[in-house]
């Protein structure tokens, strides 16, 4: 697990195992939503990572930003922890079979 700093704190990224993915359907955030909710998607990871909930993530986000900040730490080291998950690795290669088999048919009416 690496180490990543929101607002001048450190916060250890957690593994995108089939809990996390859960937790994030918890809190409303799907992995088919991720591309059309970004921020939805890191605040709820950044939650996840406090263990401190959705309303004090999005807050120290903010302030996070209003202070000079940016999300690219945070966005790195997420998108780290996905490309080294063995779930997520096999969850993605079992969906996109599936997504490129009905993406070129058309829907009957």
């Amino acid at each position: 697990m690496k180490v990543f700093r929101v607002n001048g704190k450190e916060y250890t990224t957690k593994a995108f195992d089939f809990n996390m993915i859960c937790d994030l359907e918890d809190m409303g955030v799907s992995l088919e939503d991720a591309k059309d909710k970004p921020m939805s998607m890191v605040r709820a990871y950044f939650a996840i990572c406090t263990g401190k909930g959705k309303v004090f993530a999005g807050e120290e986000m903010e302030k996070h930003i209003v202070n000079g900040g940016s999300f690219e730490e945070l966005l790195n080291v997420m998108g780290e922890e996905m490309e080294k998950s063995d779930f997520f690795r096999s969850l993605n290669k079992t969906e996109e079979p599936a997504a490129i088999e009905g993406a070129g048919k058309a829907k009957k009416k």
